[in-house]
């Protein structure tokens, strides 16, 4: 037995060529397979319900944030309402010091000379 030498570019043409085995050998007929039922529902359903779950999620989170935009007007209503009713306090009691300041000093006698 004698090898013979070939040469590269031939050996890779050769090796770019599938060989006749490894070719598919499916046939398709003229009675082909139907699909099933699970797969037909699929095929059929599979967009809308995906689209009404995309807008149920999308409503959900529409109406989730127009709540807490709610909640947050209404804790900020009354967090400035305490706020102003604190100053108000706040005021009144210092008047009432600085008026018991000035009563106080009124009160005091006034000293006269060095000592």
């Amino acid at each position: 037995m004698v090898l013979q030498r070939t040469s590269r570019p031939a050996l890779i043409a050769a090796s770019r060529r599938s060989p006749f085995a490894t070719q598919s050998m499916s046939r398709s007929y003229a009675t082909a397979k139907q699909p099933g039922p699970t797969s037909h529902f699929y095929k059929t359903f599979t967009r809308p319900v995906a689209k009404v779950l995309v807008v149920a999620v999308f409503t959900y989170q529409f109406i989730y944030w127009g709540w807490v935009k709610l909640e947050a007007d209404e804790h900020r209503q009354k967090t400035d309402a305490e706020i102003a009713d604190l100053e108000t306090k706040v005021r009144k009691l210092d008047q009432a010091r600085k008026a018991g300041l000035e009563a106080k000093e009124a009160e005091k006698p006034t000293k006269k000379g060095w000592w």
